[in-house]
């Protein structure tokens, strides 16, 4: 079982624990996030030739660069056709893009109340987000994706 496949059952696991807390739903909040944070950073480094050295570029990826990557891919892709690549990359991003935003909420912003029915639909688009990513996954936009996830726009 891979890390982030652990995380969002992890995530899974805290948004389910009794009796349910405003912790208990802010963790599984960000640790959904976490989830699809670690699994397309693993993704990018998957296509890393030398396996000694995936763990290292692992550590490159940044938040705010993600997110701001993300945050641009789901806006061109946001009138794709259903069932098409560019329709669920656009599922991907717009995934990771909400879910950062989530969970900085949930991390430092005490004031939002977080319901149980919130939760579950962040870890369903995680769990979507995983199931869109492998049919798309050797798809240039996809790749592509991935670059934009680690290197500036220039």
């Amino acid at each position: 079982m891979s890390y982030s496949t652990e995380l969002l059952d992890s995530a899974v696991a805290t948004s389910h624990v009794y009796p349910q807390t405003q912790a208990n739903l802010r963790r599984a909040v960000s640790t959904a996030y976490y989830a699809l944070f670690h699994f397309l950073a693993d993704e990018a480094c998957g296509n890393w030739i030398g396996p000694e050295q995936r763990r290292k570029l692992s550590r490159a990826f940044e938040h705010k660069q993600m997110s701001d990557a993300s945050k641009r891919c789901a806006g061109r892709y946001e009138n794709a056709l259903a069932g098409t690549p560019e329709s669920d990359l656009h599922s991907v991003a717009s995934a990771f893009y909400q879910l950062q935003r989530r969970r900085h909420t949930a991390d430092c912003d005490l004031s939002k109340v977080f319901s149980d029915n919130e939760v579950d639909l962040d870890i369903r688009s995680v769990r979507n987000a995983f199931t869109k990513w492998g049919v798309i996954q050797n798809e240039q936009i996809a790749q592509d994706y991935l670059f934009s996830l680690l290197f500036k726009e220039r």
